[in-house]
């Protein structure tokens, strides 16, 4: 891909769970319920993110998002039964999924566009 140049990034599908950007590429500003989201990554450990879950609890918000992709789905379950045992919650589940698709134009001539 080093002939190629990423030109656009589209994420179809995503219905609120990749809400930084539309579709058509503008940044939202980010709101009061944008700061009460854990993103949580296959290298996060558990304890930062539950220690950010329960400092965002305690800081007066109302409820926490814990948002994972991919491999890290089984870390953002297990994280979301340890606050449920450390506080009193009350457990919303949402599953979504998205599809991203990338249009990639080429560096050199007579490439195709991918």
């Amino acid at each position: 891909m080093d002939k190629y140049r990423l030109v656009e990034e589209k994420f179809i599908g995503a219905q609120g769970f990749i809400d930084d950007v539309k579709d058509t590429g503008d940044v939202k500003p980010r709101s009061v319920e944008a700061q009460c989201v854990v993103r949580i990554t296959q290298q996060a450990k558990p304890r930062s993110c539950i220690t950010t879950a329960m400092n965002i609890l305690a800081s007066g918000n109302k409820h926490v998002e814990l948002k994972a992709m991919g491999k890290a789905i089984n870390k953002a379950v297990t994280i979301a039964e340890i606050l449920k045992r450390k506080m009193p919650l009350h457990q919303i589940t949402a599953l979504s999924s998205c599809e991203i698709v990338n249009v990639y134009e080429p560096l050199e001539e007579g490439l195709d566009a991918v």
